[in-house]
């Protein structure tokens, strides 16, 4: 329970950093720095491909990482700091304009994803090695996922509120305030998983080369169809998050239920985490993906066929959609340490640095690529920001929040239909290893 609870918590502190830039930094940018949305956009996208870039890389260092700490942990203790440091920077008034303006926008945003990284990557991989057994791996996904809800909720419901609150009618000053906050309670809580934690699961014997990596990589099927089904997931996560507050702001007129909107959504995840986890324990991690898939896609499609709703009506359907999307996380994120037994079964290699970067680098791949797009889809539609919008941008939006995730979970599911790991299969898997570092005399 330490540990599940310890390692878990860690997930509170990071969704501090991802659902405020999440929910909010593209706000941010047009509303309050004044950048047009198809800038914003790309500066956002540009920032999360460098992300991406760097998550291999991060993840592949970390795995040849050997310390009395071991291999993950010290980059929570060391990297913690940094990151608070570049998030806050992110969100520094400065007076500059143009190109300069642009240059220091995109400039604290990448420092800001690079410190990310460096921390994330560890911590996904840390997961692995605390345990092989499949079951308590949901049980860690579980706990993971209902502290980062909890972070989801929070910020969703408290951002706008406290920005507007500590501004006093400035909100340069109330986002910094704020996200100088979020950054200041992320410190101890990282500190606590590097306390509570250890890593159980032996490392390889010999250091990763790059042609290991790829092995690990290519021939694993099932991690493969997992990648996939994650990406689509972000991608349908990121068209929801980033349009959303336009759809309330300007077809709505309201404004003010930005974040009870995303709240919503955050604590439907929040309360279904545990009854899927339980779902899961009795099923299989497929099962539940394919679920929580279905019932999302049917959300989206009342969505579309409604037309733009009323606000009880909207709410309610973005509840179903909060419910749903527990189970589509909460499986992938179960299915992914499995995937790295299949791997080393197939290969002989165990990689989980490489096999969680390579899916952190696909994820936010997908992302940068989303959220660039909006901005893109945005600047086509005609948007101007804080201003009244035409009926066909209007339209235009309210497409973009149904259609661009509804396509994408369709796409997910097929991915996840032939996802090939069952828990018998996981079992089989964890005895033939066994048996094979029995013969060569290695630990198990």
């Amino acid at each position: 329970m330490r540990t599940k609870l310890g390692f878990g918590i860690g997930d509170f502190a990071f969704n501090l950093y991802w659902q405020a830039t999440t929910l909010y930094l593209l706000y941010y940018y047009t509303d309050v720095v004044g950048l047009s949305a198809a800038t914003a956009g790309w500066i956002f996208g540009a920032a999360m491909l460098w992300d991406a870039l760097c998550d291999p890389v991060a993840g592949f260092l970390a795995n040849r990482t050997r310390t009395r700490w071991g291999r993950y942990r010290p980059y929570l203790l060391f990297g913690c700091i940094p990151l608070a440091l570049s998030f806050i920077a992110m969100f520094y008034p400065s007076a500059a304009t143009g190109d300069r303006l642009l240059a220091l926008v995109l400039g604290t945003h990448m420092l800001f994803r690079t410190a990310y990284t460096v921390l994330s990557m560890p911590y996904n991989s840390l997961m692995a090695t605390l345990t092989r057994s499949s079951q308590e791996r949901g049980g860690l996904a579980a706990a993971r996922m209902v502290c980062a809800s909890s972070a989801g909720l929070l910020v969703a419901l408290l951002t706008l509120k406290l920005v507007h609150g500590f501004g006093a009618g400035d909100e340069k000053q109330g986002f910094l305030a704020v996200m100088t906050l979020y950054a200041v309670v992320s410190l101890p809580v990282f500190l606590l998983t590097f306390l509570s934690t250890e890593e159980r699961v032996q490392a390889d014997a010999h250091t990763l080369s790059v042609r290991d990596a790829l092995a690990v990589v290519l021939r694993n099927r099932a991690f493969l169809l997992v990648c996939g089904m994650s990406v689509a997931l972000m991608a349908a996560g990121t068209f929801l998050s980033k349009t959303l507050p336009y759809v309330l702001k300007y077809a709505l007129h309201r404004e003010d239920l930005i974040g009870t909107a995303l709240g919503v959504v955050a604590l439907q995840v929040f309360i279904a985490v545990p009854l899927w986890a339980w779902l899961m324990r009795r099923t299989s991690k497929r099962l539940v993906a394919l679920a929580g898939g279905g019932l999302a896609i049917g959300a989206y499609a009342v969505l579309g066929a409604l037309g733009t709703p009323g606000v009880p009506a909207l709410l309610l359907l973005l509840g179903v959609i909060g419910f749903a999307s527990a189970a589509t996380l909460l499986a992938s994120w179960a299915m992914i340490p499995d995937t790295v037994e299949y791997g080393e079964w197939r290969t002989g290699i165990r990689g989980e640095g490489t096999i969680f970067g390579v899916i952190a680098f696909a994820q936010k791949g997908a992302l940068a690529i989303a959220v660039g797009g909006v901005g893109h889809l945005l600047g086509a539609l005609g948007f101007a920001a804080n201003q009244a919008q035409a009926p066909a941008t209007l339209d235009g939006i309210w497409a973009m929040l149904w259609q661009g995730p509804m396509a994408l979970l369709v796409v997910g599911m097929v991915f996840a239909y032939f996802y090939p790991v069952t828990p018998g299969m996981h079992r089989d898997l964890l005895h033939e290893l066994g048996r094979r570092r029995a013969a060569a005399g290695a630990a198990p």
